[in-house]
């Protein structure tokens, strides 16, 4: 695969061979980060009586929500330099799903399960990998706890495609290796 990949390609549902590449947006980053940013200024000067509200407050509340805002705007701004947005967030092809959190391709046959929560609010499918895959892939997944051994897939909002098309296909390469 080359970085000029598009977004979500091999469209065709009958096709064998989808691949699912889901990339960051440095779009909504930016859109995030300065609807944050305003709400900071705003319940800043409502704290510090720049701006006058239509009942008299002390600002010590907006104070303290401001100060929530501007540690979200950190965070978030910290967490966004870890993430490289000229390459795919995850790749899932028929090979086995790879991503910047993970060191290497983890191939569909070291995967054990496949969860699908069916709760309409869910956003993510969930692989497990076996316990006897690569110790490297291990050792990375289980860095991210409560989750040791899980890998997050999001279904919902990849460009291209709709969320169950996104189940199919991973419920797919899924199968398949399992038959193999």
């Amino acid at each position: 695969m080359t970085d000029e990949h598009s977004p979500a390609s091999d469209r065709d549902p009958n096709a064998t061979h989808q691949i699912l590449v889901l990339r960051g947006s440095v779009g909504y980053l930016f859109m995030f980060l300065g609807v944050m940013a305003l709400l900071f200024v705003c319940l800043s000067l409502v704290a510090l009586g720049q701006i006058e509200m239509s009942r008299p407050t002390s600002g010590v509340g907006e104070g303290l929500f401001a100060i929530v805002f501007l540690g979200v705007i950190v965070y978030v701004a910290v967490k966004a330099r870890q993430v490289d947005f000229t390459k795919p967030l995850i790749v899932i092809g028929s090979h086995g799903i790879t991503g910047q959190k993970l060191p290497k391709l983890i191939p569909w046959s070291m995967i054990e399960r496949v969860d699908i929560p069916q709760a309409w609010w869910a956003g993510l499918i969930y692989l497990t990998v076996r316990e006897d895959a690569d110790p490297e892939i291990l050792e990375q997944l289980r860095k991210r706890q409560p989750l040791a051994r899980t890998v997050a897939i999001p279904h919902r909002w990849v460009p291209g495609f709709s969320s169950s098309q996104v189940k199919d296909i991973v419920s797919r390469y899924f199968e398949r290796s399992q038959q193999s």
